[in-house]
């Protein structure tokens, strides 16, 4: 009977829980809008990460006028992340996404951190696509 009880209790209980991971709104999720930092700014649409690692975030923004443009990078334990200009044309805007670790082995935490970085373009991004590049550096 007490083994009856506490199955029926341990139902009742999951019946005002959460859903199931798989049913929970995700950031990569279409019909959720990603959060951006900065109020007016505008997604990128236009985005070319293919040489992004798989789970590497994807959320390049402009602020402004469109000649400031944000991303969101990954770094995580000793590495650090940063963000360079890589080219900037008529047709396109390059952004290296740049991971550094250091050079000697040492004792790293196992965390993953998301910052964001902004860069200044000589002039508004407009039409022209972003792609993201990758680079893992020593130090």
């Amino acid at each position: 009977m007490l083994l009856a009880l506490s199955a029926a209790c341990g139902a009742q209980t999951q019946t005002g829980s959460a859903p199931p991971p798989s049913e929970l709104p995700s950031e990569s999720s279409p019909t959720s809008e990603p959060e951006l930092p900065a109020p007016g700014a505008k997604l990128v649409t236009k985005l070319d990460a293919a040489k992004l690692p798989e789970g590497y975030p994807r959320k390049v923004w402009t602020e402004g006028d469109g000649s400031r443009i944000g991303v969101t990078a990954q770094e995580g334990g000793c590495t650090r992340a940063s963000v360079e200009i890589g080219e900037q044309s008529a047709e396109k805007v390059v952004l290296t996404m740049v991971e550094t670790s250091p050079s000697t082995e040492q004792m790293c935490t196992m965390d993953i951190r998301y910052p964001t970085f902004t860069v200044n373009l000589n002039a508004p991004l407009a039409e022209r696509p972003v792609i993201l590049d990758y680079q893992q550096r020593k130090v």
